[in-house]
């Protein structure tokens, strides 16, 4: 009996390094994505000054803006699991929500279905109601 004590031991402690060591992958790749996001964010906002091409710009630097919220917002979930050992799931639906946001920005309203306008802004009060009614957790 004291054998498979042990050996069961030794499972669930392997078992619980995997989503460490996961999320430790994880924490590594979205650091680099948000290096490269920032940095074609500093690219586009200087290639909007130099083309004074404000209008069009705005868009292009606004979107970039918001996946690196995203970015970050995913990245702090990924701390907050280091710490607590726990998903905040309010975090993921406002990555979730800025992500709509982001998908928002490119619709041209004259060209797409009602149907997937109907479709998104249902998604968004569905998310909207989940930040909303989910309480934050104390860290």
């Amino acid at each position: 009996m004291e054998n498979k004590r042990s050996v069961m031991d030794l499972l669930t402690a392997f078992f619980s390094l995997v989503p460490l060591i996961l999320y430790t992958i994880i924490a590594i790749m979205l650091t680099i994505i948000a290096i490269f996001s920032v940095w074609d964010d500093i690219h586009l906002i200087a290639q909007m000054i130099l083309s004074q091409d404000i209008a069009n710009g705005l868009v292009n630097v606004i979107y970039a803006l918001l996946l690196t919220i995203t970015i970050i917002v995913l990245f702090e979930t990924v701390t907050v699991y280091f710490r607590t050992k726990r998903v905040e799931v309010r975090a993921l639906l406002i990555a979730g929500l800025t992500g709509i946001v982001r998908h928002i920005l490119i619709y041209n309203v004259a060209t797409v279905d009602p149907t997937v306008v109907f479709g998104t802004v249902a998604l968004l009060a569905v998310l909207i109601a989940g930040i909303v009614l989910i309480k934050p957790e104390s860290i």
